[in-house]
Formats: C-alpha cells, structure tokens, sequence
C-alpha cells in the first residue's frame, strides 16, 4: 500500500525541479542577452535616439495595447456557455493579474490565478476556456507565419523555426479538434465511468475532465466560433498596429511587413525561457527581428525598451495592482479568498 506513496510525492517534486530549473535558465538567457546588448550597443546614441521619439505615438500605442486587453476580455466572456457568465470589470481583472502573475512567475501560474478569479464557481471549466484561447491564439500565429512564409524572402534562421511551428501546431490543433470531435462521446463515458466509480478522489477527476470536455464546447459550434475568431484576428491586427506605430515614433518609416514580422518573432520568443519581467530575451529578440530589415543600434533598441514598456511592464503594472487590491499573492498565484 505504501509504495505509492513516493510516487505520488514525485510527481510535484519533479515538478517544482523543473520550474526551478526553467526559471534559472530563463535568468542566465537574460544575463547573455543584457551582456551581448550592453556590450554592443552605443548608449549615448540609445539615450540620444529616445530624446527624438515621438511621444505622442507612444501613447497612441499604449491605448491600442490596453484596447487589445479589452477586446481578449470580450473574446473570452464569448466562451462561457454553459456557465454563468462574469462580469466584464471582473474577467478584465483576472486577465491583467494573471498576466502579471505570467510575467513574474514561472510555469504560468497565472492561469490557474486567471481562472480562480474569473469567479465561475468552476474552475476546472475556466481553465479550459483558457486552452480554447490558446488554441484561436496558436491558429493565429500559425496563419500569420504561413502568410509571411508565403509573401516575404526572410532569413534561413527564420524560416526553419516558422515552418518548424507550422507543423507542431498543426499536429496540436489536429489533436484540438479530435477533442472537439470527440467531445460528446468521452462526456458519455466519463459518465459511465463516474457510475462505476464511487471513490471521491476518482470522482473529483472525472469532474474535472468533463468540465475541460464542456469547455471545449464553442469549437464545435460555429454560432460561437465564428465570433470568437473575429475578436481573435481583430485582437491580432491591434498587436501588429501597435508595432506599425511605433516604427513611426523612432522615426522609421511605418512598414506592415516588419510590423507583423516582429509580432511574430516575439510571440515564437514567448517560448524562450526568460527571467521575470521578460528582461533582455524580448529585447535580444526585438533588435534581431529589426535587423533583418535593416533597423539597427539606437534606433532598434530605442525600439526594443518602448515596446517592452507598451506590451510588458504596464500590462504588468496594472496587473500587479489589482493583484495587491483582490489579495492575490503574485508567486504563488493563490487568492486570499479560495474559490470553490
């Protein structure tokens, strides 16, 4: 009996080994990505080409990020169906801490952050709402490095990692959509199997996997669907106007070319590991995006420390604030006041 139990203990350890070790490799990227970058660049000329931004711009950008904020909150209220919907201030909440919560701590505890405080009395269900958003996300990126595949000549380096997510998410969103497929006839045997099962602990998993199942819901209904990748593909097109605008507050000519090139190297990069705050990973990957265009020293890490203050740092501030203001511990990513 008890030789289950180092087993059961094993799991979290191997767990909580991993997140160490990915939040220590994150840190030494960072470190190699601030050296090369301290090391390169002419900082009399950063701080001179940041006197010369355009802020008004800047600003205009700032208000298209926190529009963006908006729009996913709406995408997100499309997919609780079968669940009593929260308000919208309350998601808008949950989804900037746990953003917050993403960018400070490692192995996305702000998901599970997100999820409890949406307030649905069903987390299980919340967070695979969370997944259907990563699935219309993924389906996004996949569509914009098919068309930048497809219409610009781009470095080897670039092409091989497009082509390299083209195929995993392919095989990912095929195995989405198995589900989605599948959904009703695994919803029957969970029920079979919760019949024959009468062990709490057993139970309590069944439940969970049929409320993921239940999540999964508007993939299979276009009456929701279609909304959903609306918001998705207008949520995208405000990403790549945010980087179009900038190009013109550093004095760049805008290009929707290097706009949507650079989202998409940043978004492959999310995948990087990197120290809290996505310090010198981001900007490491902003800069060489920007060179391939031709956009360099000064101006393309002006760029970078903009960008990364419009799309990290304020996202994460207000996220950090309301985190404080609901009780939310950002570490741990636990409420003050459980959810049930």
């Amino acid at each position: 009996m008890n030789d289950g139990l180092p087993v059961a203990e094993g799991g979290p350890r191997r767990r909580a080994r991993f997140s160490k070790l990915q939040a220590w490799l994150g840190i030494l990227l960072s470190l190699v990505c601030l050296a090369w970058l301290i090391s390169t660049t002419e900082w009399a000329g950063v701080w001179s080409a940041l006197t010369q931004v355009d802020y008004w711009l800047v600003v205009a950008a700032t208000l298209l990020n926190l529009a963006s904020v908006l729009l996913r909150t709406a995408r997100w209220r499309l997919m609780f169906r079968t669940h009593r919907v929260p308000s919208f201030g309350r998601l808008t909440a949950a989804l900037l801490v746990g953003q917050a919560v993403n960018v400070l701590a490692p192995a996305r505890l702000g998901d599970l952050a997100r999820a409890t405080l949406a307030g649905t009395g069903a987390t299980a269900y919340t967070l695979g709402t969370l997944m259907v958003e990563i699935a219309l996300d993924l389906l996004m990126l996949v569509a914009l490095v098919v068309l930048l595949l497809s219409q610009a000549t781009l470095p080897a380096w670039w092409q091989g990692s497009g082509q390299a997510l083209v195929v995993t998410s392919a095989v990912a969103l095929a195995a989405v959509m198995a589900l989605v497929v599948g959904r009703r006839w695994m919803a029957r045997a969970l029920e079979r199997l919760a019949a024959q099962w009468h062990h709490p602990s057993v139970r309590r998993v069944l439940a969970v996997a049929g409320q993921l199942l239940l999540s999964l819901d508007i993939l299979g209904r276009p009456a929701q669907l279609l909304p959903a990748l609306a918001w998705s593909m207008l949520i995208w097109i405000l990403y790549g106007a945010v980087n179009y605008i900038l190009l013109g507050a550093v004095g760049e000519r805008p290009s929707v070319l290097v706009a949507f090139f650079l989202l998409a190297v940043l978004q492959l990069g999310v995948a990087v590991p990197s120290s809290p705050g996505r310090i010198g990973v981001f900007h490491y990957l902003c800069v060489q995006a920007l060179a391939v265009f031709g956009i360099s020293g000064p101006t393309a890490l002006s760029y970078a420390v903009i960008l990364h203050l419009i799309s990290v740092v304020v996202p994460m501030t207000l996220g950090a604030a309301l985190a404080w203001r609901l009780g939310v511990q950002m570490w741990s990513a636990s409420p003050a006041t459980e959810e049930t």
